[in-house]
């Protein structure tokens, strides 16, 4: 299925295809192995998609207790991976804040299994996880600019401590933010900063002078734009449009003016990448599975795929910690004062972009991360469609979710964090 069939129910076809230039757009090979230097501890190359046979029905879902279960294409039953507390704090929020649209991912590192997978619209409420988590109903927005900063460091010879002078870029790119003007260049900041606080000119500055369409497309397609990603429930690509005679286009590709589409699920591998050392997890759903008759059935092995060294990923990983300590989204996890909120750093990326669709105004809002930063127990994205009025944004939906995972982990010290929105 195509992604206008998809955003045609959101009211975004229209606007996806004038601003991502897709029609027509097609899947490319598999990249090759991990950018920058260093050894490759994942096995490169293409995974094998799941037997269609064995893929979950979503709409077949039901909870018995603590255990999610469903039915697979062909009769088998399956017990999933989902964690009822994360989904529940997942659907909670999406029900007590009754967002326009909304779809939450989280994933467990290493190893890839899914622990929650919702999506809820006030809008349309016949939308599910299926529509909303699945599928890349949005833009990627500043999200892309981790794609952008891991180009940079793997084959822009950037260091997070490369400096430049800018101006302007804090809600758009222009062509005059492209070249030094001294004379109104008086601000100067490391790539890091640029990260961290989704500084436009920064990020638009380091890839038209240190990156090709090229290399910005290939690294793209090594984070799995364009790609088909094996998941035991069918989820379209994500989409990549990389203007390679646009020197202007190119600057706001890199820095996430549209041209690129993400999915939640694939906004959570993207941290997830980072945080597993550069390793892109497989993500599965089906914890185990039974046939028709009841004999336990045979699950296919899930690889990795390298996309970048462990030492880029800790890189980038360190520049996205910035994010939650000094930039965008410090305001959800810290309180007024300056406190954290939470008692371990998360490593994450903001994303807004807002347009006007024949559903009206909406205004898109992204958080992709991981936590705790320093030891990766789970990885989860978040994307919200709000209209002009809004409640909540992503990162708030984020550290929530954070929240909800750390109570979790360690019941005794944390007591249930989402009994009633705060």
């Amino acid at each position: 299925m195509s992604v206008f069939s998809r955003t045609s129910i959101l009211g975004l076809a229209v606007i996806f295809a004038v601003e991502l230039g897709l029609r027509g757009a097609t899947a490319h090979a598999a990249p090759p192995g991990p950018a920058g230097t260093g050894s490759e501890s994942a096995q490169p190359g293409p995974i094998p998609r799941l037997a269609s046979s064995r893929q979950v029905r979503l709409d077949t879902m039901v909870r018995q207790g603590d255990t999610f279960s469903a039915r697979l294409e062909g009769g088998a039953q399956a017990e999933l991976t989902l964690d009822p507390r994360l989904q529940d704090a997942a659907e909670e929020v999406f029900q007590t804040f009754q967002l326009p649209y909304a779809g939450a991912v989280v994933i467990s590192i290493p190893d890839g299994r899914v622990l929650a997978l919702a999506g809820r619209s006030t809008v349309s409420p016949e939308l599910g996880a299926e529509e909303l988590a699945l599928h890349p109903w949005a833009p990627a927005a500043s999200v892309f600019k981790v794609v952008s900063a891991t180009a940079l460091v793997a084959e822009g010879g950037v260091t997070a401590s490369s400096r430049t002078c800018y101006h302007g870029g804090v809600s758009s790119i222009l062509p005059d933010n492209l070249v030094d003007i001294p004379r109104i260049d008086r601000s100067c900041a490391t790539l890091a900063y640029g990260l961290g606080k989704s500084q436009n000119a920064i990020i638009a500055k380091f890839a038209t002078r240190n990156l090709t369409p090229d290399k910005l497309e290939r690294m793209a397609h090594a984070f799995g734009f364009g790609e088909t990603i094996p998941f035991d429930v069918p989820f379209e690509s994500s989409h990549i449009d990389v203007p390679a005679d646009d020197h202007l286009e190119f600057a706001r590709t890199a820095a996430g003016f549209w041209h690129s589409t993400l999915s939640p699920l694939h906004g959570a591998l993207l941290a997830a990448t980072v945080a597993n050392q550069g390793t892109m997890p497989t993500p599965h759903l089906i914890e185990r599975a039974v046939g028709s008759e009841g004999q336990p059935l045979v699950m296919p092995a899930r690889h990795g795929r390298a996309v970048m060294t462990p030492a880029v990923a800790h890189e980038v990983g360190q520049m996205m910690e910035l994010t939650t300590r000094m930039g965008t989204a410090k305001g959800a996890f810290h309180d007024r004062k300056g406190h954290p909120l939470l008692p371990v750093s998360v490593a994450g990326k903001t994303g807004t972009l807002s347009a006007q669709t024949d559903k009206g105004y909406l205004g898109y809002s992204w958080f992709i991360g991981y936590a705790p930063a320093d030891h990766p127990k789970i990885a989860f994205a978040v994307v919200i469609g709000n209209h002009a009025s809004w409640r909540i944004k992503a990162a708030y939906v984020g550290r929530r979710l954070v929240e909800e995972y750390l109570a979790g982990a360690a019941p005794e010290r944390h007591p249930h964090l989402l009994t009633a929105a705060r």
